[in-house]
């Protein structure tokens, strides 16, 4: 009897409620997930993830994080405002091609070009400028010789939607590409959610498009491309997310140059430093003049504020190196763990206790979910994003409260009413 009677004190603040009170809960349980899954898409909360995110990365043990297969060559402003590249849009190809036959000399394998390749009338794929021919050709001989040697490049493609879905967009090579059998083409648009790794893109014609990441990934070991879009069902991954700290120079190694470093540094200096790297060219200047102006192909990401091309590099390292990889839970997997937090908290909030207390649990209630996604990302590799759940206990917690303090404000208001009728009625009498 004693255990029954502890059982039904346990269970009366939770039938004293009523089921409008469960009705209403649900009701709001369901709407919670709807409005979180809305925001799940608006700017300003993915960068409140990426926040998140990036505190929760620079929580772990980064002393042994660099680049193990990739290196950039950023153009900087020496390169774009200098003498070489002479700040033309688009990029003098010649110069490329010199940068594309420094990088052969030196035993370069894989090349990924991170450059906007258009062709100037969509239209007419064919098409170019005179003045521009012969560098063109340069290019596409330049790339030649890597062919030649045995070497792999990869070049960027640029996709627009049209009303049939997505299509490449002319580029300058696209009438040389038969003749190349080495290059690989990637689209370079980096998706919405950064943390969501680009993967395959199937076109209006039927036919898949690659990411540059994952085209580079395909070149460099074929089994970890096939398992990289074979994860379909599974959501999407996380990379570790290098910054460009972790991509300084540590232990001799140096992962970053500029364009000029490259032409003009020792060969040999250069071989030991970039022959068994995936080396991505992009771009890293300030658009306006020298050193003024906003840098372009910059975004903001998990990893801070990152060039386009880094983003690239970071993705690769994350196919190729699963132990930097983090996958999130499913998607049943997750809303099933959301609803049993947001339960577990409306537990807690039908409770009579002092609402102090119930304050407190919601906080903790926070906390916890912030701790868990750590501990799980920590320990197991798995990522769980918290704010849903999150949003469903604000929203609860919020509209609990208002509709109590409603409820107070309308018995007040009876009162006052009865009170006034009881003051009239003696008047009369």
């Amino acid at each position: 009897m004693a255990k029954a009677a502890r059982l039904l004190n346990i269970v009366r603040p939770f039938t004293r409620k009523g089921w409008g009170h469960w009705v209403r809960f649900f009701l709001l349980l369901a709407a919670a997930c709807l409005v979180g899954h809305w925001l799940g898409s608006s700017p300003w909360l993915t960068e409140f993830r990426y926040t998140v995110y990036h505190r929760q990365l620079m929580m772990r043990d980064r002393s042994q994080l660099y680049p193990k297969r990739t290196a950039l060559v950023l153009l900087n402003d020496d390169d774009y405002w200098g003498d070489s590249f002479q700040s033309r849009t688009p990029l003098k190809r010649g110069q490329l091609a010199e940068l594309m036959d420094k990088l052969n000399q030196i035993g370069v394998n894989t090349v990924a070009l991170d450059v906007d390749m258009r062709a100037p009338h969509p239209q007419e794929p064919a098409f170019e400028f005179d003045n521009y021919k012969d560098e063109d050709a340069q290019l596409i001989a330049a790339i030649g010789r890597m062919c030649a040697a045995g070497r792999h490049v990869v070049l960027a493609s640029s996709v627009r939607f049209l009303n049939d879905g997505y299509e490449k967009s002319p580029s300058i090579y696209t009438p040389f590409l038969k003749q190349l059998p080495c290059v690989k083409t990637g689209y370079i648009q980096i998706p919405f959610d950064m943390r969501r790794i680009p993967g395959v893109l199937d076109l209006a014609d039927g036919s898949p498009l690659d990411s540059l990441s994952l085209a580079v990934t395909g070149i460099a070991d074929p089994i970890a491309h096939d398992q990289a879009t074979a994860e379909t069902g599974h959501g999407f991954r996380f990379s570790e997310y290098l910054t460009e700290d972790d991509f300084a120079a540590k232990g001799g190694r140096q992962s970053i140059f500029n364009g000029r470093q490259i032409m003009t540094m020792d060969a040999a200096t250069l071989r030991d430093q970039l022959a068994d790297k995936l080396v991505f060219v992009g771009a890293r200047w300030h658009a306006n003049a020298y050193g003024t102006g906003p840098l372009v192909d910059v975004h903001s990401s998990p990893g801070g504020m990152e060039p386009g091309v880094m983003l690239h590099a970071n993705y690769v390292e994350a196919m190729l190196d699963r132990t930097g990889t983090f996958t999130p839970l499913s998607d049943s997997a997750a809303e099933w763990t959301e609803i049993a937090l947001a339960l577990a908290l409306a537990m807690i909030w039908a409770l009579e206790i002092h609402i102090a207390w119930k304050w407190a649990a919601f906080a903790a209630g926070i906390a916890l979910s912030i701790l868990l996604t750590y501990s799980l990302m920590q320990n197991f590799g798995l990522f769980l994003d918290f704010l849903i759940p999150l949003l469903m206990i604000v929203v609860h917690a919020l509209v609990e409260e208002a509709l109590k303090v409603w409820h107070e404000f309308g018995h007040l208001k009876r009162n006052a009413a009865k009170a006034a009728q009881a003051e009239t009625s003696g008047g009369q009498s």
